[in-house]
């Protein structure tokens, strides 16, 4: 259900994203299934040379001008682009203190018929990044960028201190505020869907704060859900192939492009396995590694 066949067709057509494209200072993926199982995936991210406003093809953000999927489909959306433009990939504009790129204002926009939607993405990626991605955040509430203590608003996940949440969009239990209408309160915007025509869909803003420690008192408090794992993969950057070690045993391997597309999957039951890379361009690709618990990790990997 996801829409990466205009990725495909730009591929096809010469391109070159993939010989193009620069490594961002910060990115991570994050997953979604919807009560149904269906699924999708995004990727967000930050660097002193990305805008905010408009697609940046060097990160390999690709625009997407076609309606949503009618089922299920999650798309990104630049923090200041006032056109809403929607991309798989999504790197804002970010270099709040020199070395801590922490995401600037990306919107995440949802199609779901189904709900609640799953979201999760892994920990240790914020973690490696630490301190500056303690204070990483989701939230729906457009008063977390207007109250002078960002953390005091009504909805607001630390993606620090749990590795996933569920949401079904309704907020109607929560007060409004005086100056503020209903439709300013939450992440909401119209756009086009497949069959169905124009729909106000939801959304989650996905930002960072350096500056208040109160995710980061979350997590001496509570620590993350699940204790990383160890995982060694080797060499990185790569040429043919990469050795991924694991103190855990492994279930499965995916090898993903910066678009999100799937381009291998190995299924595995050992702590030890070889992934080989010798087919594919250079560029930066994703590895993620799969436990038998359900848990994963995420790599990074760049291919000379």
């Amino acid at each position: 259900m996801k829409h990466y066949f205009l990725a495909l067709t730009l591929l096809c057509l010469g391109y070159g994203i993939h010989a193009q494209v620069q490594q961002p200072q910060f990115i991570m993926p994050l997953w979604f299934e919807d009560a149904l199982g269906n699924k999708d995936t995004i990727w967000v991210g930050g660097d002193p040379s990305a805008s905010s406003q408009q697609i940046n093809p060097q990160f390999g953000e690709v625009a997407i001008n076609t309606p949503f999927d009618s089922v299920f489909e999650v798309r990104g959306v630049h923090g200041d682009d006032n056109d809403w433009e929607q991309s798989k990939i999504v790197i804002d504009y970010n270099d709040m203190t020199g070395f801590c790129y922490l995401p600037g204002r990306t919107q995440i926009m949802i199609h779901a018929l189904h709900l609640p939607v799953k979201i999760s993405w892994d920990t240790t990626i914020l973690a490696t990044n630490s301190p500056c991605h303690i204070n990483t955040f989701l939230t729906p509430d457009f008063l977390t960028f207007v109250f002078p203590n960002w953390y005091e608003v009504r909805v607001t996940y630390c993606m620090m201190t749990r590795d996933h949440i569920y949401d079904d969009f309704e907020y109607s239990e929560f007060p409004s505020m005086p100056g503020f209408g209903p439709e300013d309160l939450f992440l909401r915007h119209e756009f086009e869907v497949q069959g169905s025509g124009v729909k106000n869909l939801s959304g989650l803003w996905l930002s960072g704060a350096w500056d208040a420690p109160y995710c980061y008192t979350l997590l001496d408090n509570s620590g993350p859900q699940d204790a990383p794992q160890s995982l060694k993969v080797v060499p990185n950057p790569v040429n043919e192939a990469v050795q991924i070690e694991s103190g855990q045993s492994m279930r499965r391997l995916l090898l993903r492009d910066i678009q999100g597309i799937t381009l291998a999957e190995v299924f595995c039951d050992a702590h030890q396995s070889t992934l080989s890379l010798r087919n594919y361009p250079p560029g930066l690709y994703v590895l993620s590694v799969e436990y038998a618990d359900g848990s994963q990790q995420t790599r990074k990997l760049l291919k000379h």
